[in-house]
């Protein structure tokens, strides 16, 4: 009995303390099942990775993947995530019980037990992902692997990039990284180092691991071969084109593999484009079909790129600077610039290869076991062929006959060059003829050769309001050296040794930039049957030069267009000058004429140029110039008299430029008192007039006539009562000083230009309007600067009540008020959101009533300020003011300035603070970027 008894206790406690020893062990071993679980979750995620990598593997070729190895996958995927999920929440083993004393039995147990029964779920996992027929061999050769750790600079290609380049691989990297844009390019002229940029842009991108799957680099070239192209990138996919036999097939099978997996990006790198290649023929996805597939794209022509490949974002790639430049020779030549005849040399050398690494390599290898004679005779010839040819394919590049022209206009002048001066000499050779039924017609079709030029790197921007362009000096020697169409198109722009008689004389253009007084002579005893362009001039203008009247002679050059001459002292024109019946384009530019009577007899005369001359008198002989259609008279501050009629004759004048020049214009009654000049009457037969700068002193001339045609004005510059206003090249102005004129403003040609003008200054307004925004009835929509000077009528700048037109001010730049003794407000009450946001430099001075400059709203809108100053404003008292009454309830009470550089306000007694608050609400004000702030209460 005893026996039973002990036997039945035995079973008991078998199936009683056996479980709960497993419940004990839970807790008890909580922390060994963790360390047990990190182990096999690593194992787990090798599998998985190999199971990934063999499943991409036959994604990358098509194959379908089985079921089994999908759900497996799945499986894998839910059971890792779980343990990742029990490892991240151990945190609750650490939570104790009984005041801090003991740990937390029920934490452990759970954790014990869920861990345990993961650790069994992998083991069964592991061997069932392994499968034969999925299996990994190696990654496609386009594949990129995750990020590595490497040292930073090696990352950015260490010292291979120099600092021009890393802004443009930067720009590169963050056009990738735009999910909005699918085609990015690269342009510049040959030989600059754009392949080299892709393979740092490409390896940067391996190893950053930046979001791309596959990258994949085709080599494209000046003749495309699409079999070779699709195989390339087959290659880099791992993908076989073999049972693929026509271009059809290929162009199928790699559209397949690329459009496969929409989840994966890819990179592709077309480089070395000449024109448009059918990515639709290839097989390359793009458009809307693109998904995650981008293209990055190289060129020698900008226009390719932007045009043909409809790239959504181009980066220019431009020669090395000097220092770079010579940086890159120093290296390849090595220690051989330890000679200092040898250093001297090659800083010559490297400054004529136009900053092109292919050039500089080229060169510094071939001298870098040379002789020193070797360095001194590749001063006088660097492989000419070569920029011969790079040039020559880019210049066959253009399909434009007058962009060719115009191209060898930029090298005949050479280096830097006013777009004007190309405008002017192209007119006269008849460059835009088809496009010449109007001046602004023909200068949209110089700028459109300009962009041509530029596209393809002949050209490049110049400083300034787009005035200039930029040929290299490269260039240029190759274009006067070498004659690009036939043995009669030559041109010559050396003032240096002798000229060759045979070769001079064939010339159809010709350049001489500070030239000798003494080789004109020489110059006008040639013979000149084919000189279409003469252009002479001095870069250091002397007076004790002498006079060089009596060297100029131009009876051998009857058919020249173009005639430009620039700062020579010629006070009276030669008799010869009057031959000249096809001139059609001159300049006498700064170059001291006093008499130009003889111009008269130049009927074919298009445009004329005597600005900054010393006349003092246009006599009427230049009113014969019927088809005259530009007249620049600029900066001649001896130019007192314009006699009658001059200007009324002129009947085809597109153009007048007068700044800086005469002035005194005579009223429609006005009798003379010592000598008869024009009347501003006249300019009412200027009906083609298009570009005007003029300047009228006097206001009152300008009530006597309603009909002055300069609605219609395209550009202009108009200064009325001597205004004297900033000088903001490239806008079109009105400087407006009217004292008891006011009523001009509300002339129909004035209220037409006030809707063009993009700087308006205005001065002594009294009576005409109260809110500025009413002196142009149709907005200010190209208002860009607004200086507003000692006008007591001004109350507010804009007066929402008065039905402020929704375009006024919406592109204001720049606000400059002074000396606004009535001025209350900026703002009268709410205005459009559009209006004055994206104001960068606000100026106000002198205005005794303005209290607020803009209530919070307002002020919130003006994230683009850059400069504030406010001085000497009696009734100041904060610069932003929550004014409940007045505007809708803003949530929110913080003002960000991001932008401000510059705080300046001093002369402000009665300012207590920044601003105020509606009810003391605080309103907070942050500048983003330390503006310099000079406070003086």
């Amino acid at each position: 009995m005893a026996d039973a008894v002990l036997s039945v206790a035995s079973k008991v406690a078998e199936y009683l303390v056996v479980p709960v020893g497993r419940q004990c062990g839970y807790v008890i071993l909580s922390d060994s099942y963790v360390g047990e679980l990190r182990k096999e979750l690593e194992n787990l995620d090798d599998a998985r990775v190999g199971l990934r990598r063999s499943v991409d593997d036959a994604l990358n070729n098509i194959r379908d993947i089985k079921c089994e190895v999908k759900r497996r996958m799945d499986n894998a995927e839910t059971v890792a995530d779980k343990a990742r999920g029990l490892l991240d929440n151990d945190v609750r083993a650490k939570k104790t019980c009984f005041c801090r004393w003991l740990p937390n039995p029920k934490e452990h147990y759970c954790l014990g037990r869920d861990a345990r029964k993961t650790i069994q779920a992998i083991q069964a996992l592991v061997p069932q992902g392994k499968f034969d027929k999925v299996y990994y061999e190696s990654d496609p050769p386009g594949r990129v692997a995750g990020a590595s750790v490497v040292d930073s600079s090696a990352a950015e290609g260490g010292n291979t990039i120099t600092d021009s380049r890393a802004s443009i691989i930067q720009g590169i990297m963050e056009a990738l990284d735009d999910e909005k844009l699918k085609a990015i390019g690269v342009y510049g002229p040959g030989g600059v180092g754009k392949t080299t940029l892709l393979k740092q842009v490409k390896e940067t991108l391996k190893k950053k691991g930046r979001p791309f799957d596959m990258i994949v680099t085709v080599e494209v070239s000046q003749t495309p071969n699409l079999i070779n192209i699709q195989g390339q990138i087959a290659d880099a996919l791992s993908l076989s084109l073999k049972d693929k036999e026509t271009q059809q097939g290929r162009r199928d099978h790699l559209l397949q593999r690329l459009q496969s997996n929409p989840n994966e990006k890819v990179l592709i790198i077309l480089d070395d484009l000449w024109k448009e290649l059918n990515l639709e023929a290839v097989g390359i996805p793009s458009g809307d079909t693109s998904g995650k597939c981008k293209l990055l794209l190289t060129s020698r022509f900008g226009d390719v790129l932007e045009q043909k490949m409809l790239a959504d974002r181009t980066f220019f790639l431009k020669g090395l600077n000097n220092d770079e430049a010579f940086g890159l020779f120093e290296k390849t030549v090595g220690n051989r610039l330890e000679d200092k005849e040898l250093k001297a040399i090659a800083a010559q050398v490297v400054n004529k290869l136009a900053g092109l690494p292919l050039f500089i390599i080229s060169i510094a290898k071939t001298l870098k076991n040379s002789r020193a004679y070797a360095w001194r005779n590749a001063l006088i010839k660097i492989d000419e062929p070569n920029a011969e040819t790079i040039l020559k394919l880019s210049y066959n590049h253009l399909e434009s006959e007058d962009a060719k022209s115009l191209f060898l206009l930029c090298g005949l002048i050479g280096g830097t060059i006013e777009v004007k001066t190309l405008f002017d000499l192209g007119v006269g050779v008849g460059l835009f003829e088809r496009f010449n039924e109007t001046i602004q017609g023909a200068r949209d079709r110089l700028n459109t050769l300009l962009d041509s030029l530029r596209s393809i790197c002949l050209l490049q921007d110049g400083s300034g309001y787009e005035e200039n362009v930029i040929i290299h000096d490269l260039y240029s020697e190759v274009v006067v050296s070498t004659p690009f169409r036939d043995q009669n198109s030559l041109i010559m722009n050396s003032n240096y040794g002798p000229w060759q008689k045979e070769k001079f004389e064939k010339c159809w253009a010709i350049c001489l930039a500070d030239v000798e007084r003494g080789r004109l002579p020489e110059l006008m005893r040639y013979r000149f049957p084919n000189l279409k362009i003469l252009m002479l001039s001095q870069q250091k203008y002397r007076y004790d030069a002498g006079d060089c009247s009596r060297l100029l002679d131009f009876k051998s050059m009857k058919g020249l267009q173009a005639l430009y001459i620039c700062s020579i002292h010629i006070s009276t024109l030669p008799s010869s000058i009057g031959i000249l019946k096809n001139l059609r384009s001159l300049h006498l530019d700064h170059c001291d004429v006093v008499d130009v009577a003889i111009l008269g007899k130049l009927k074919a005369l298009q445009i004329l140029s005597l600005a900054r001359s010393a006349l003092s008198r246009l006599p009427k002989e230049i009113g014969d110039l019927k088809n005259l259609r530009l007249l620049n008279l600029s900066n001649c501050n001896k130019l007192q008299t314009i006699e009658p009629g001059v200007l009324k004759g002129l009947i085809n004048l597109e153009e007048l430029y007068l700044r800086e020049s005469f002035d005194q214009w005579m009223g429609k009654d006005e009798t003379p008192l010592e000598s008869c000049n024009a009347r501003l009457v006249e300019l009412n037969n200027l009906t083609k007039i298009a570009s005007l700068e003029i300047s009228i002193p006097d206001p009152t001339i300008l009530l006597e006539d309603d009909d002055f045609p300069f609605g219609n004005l395209i550009r202009f510059w108009i200064d009325i009562g001597n205004a004297r206003g900033r000088t903001i090249r490239g806008l079109r102005t009105m400087e407006l000083k009217l004292e008891e004129c006011d009523s001009i403003l509300s002339k129909d040609w004035v209220q037409k230009l006030l809707q063009k003008t993009q700087y308006l200054q205005l001065e002594g307004l009294k009576e005409f309007k109260k809110n500025a925004h009413e002196l142009c009835t149709q907005g200010f929509g190209e208002l860009k600067h607004l200086d507003i000077y000692n006008s007591p009528s001004i109350n507010y700048i804009v007066n929402s009540s008065d039905g402020l037109p929704p375009t006024a001010f919406t592109i204001l730049e720049s606000l400059r008020l002074c000396n606004l003794i009535n001025l209350e407000k900026i703002c009268n009450s709410l205005v459009a959101p559009e209006c004055f946001n994206i104001l960068k430099v606000v100026s106000i001075t002198q205005c005794p009533r303005l209290k607020n400059l803009w209530f919070l709203s307002e002020m919130q809108r003006l994230v683009h300020l850059e400069k504030l100053i406010v001085s000497n404003c009696d009734s100041m008292q904060a610069i932003i003011t929550n004014d409940a009454g007045n505007i809708e309830e803003v949530v929110d009470d913080t003002v960000e300035l991001p932008n401000l550089r510059i705080l300046d306000l001093e002369g402000l007694p009665k300012m207590t603070s920044f601003c105020t608050g509606a009810e003391g609400a605080p309103i907070q004000v942050t500048f983003s970027s330390s503006p310099y702030v000079s406070l003086c209460y």
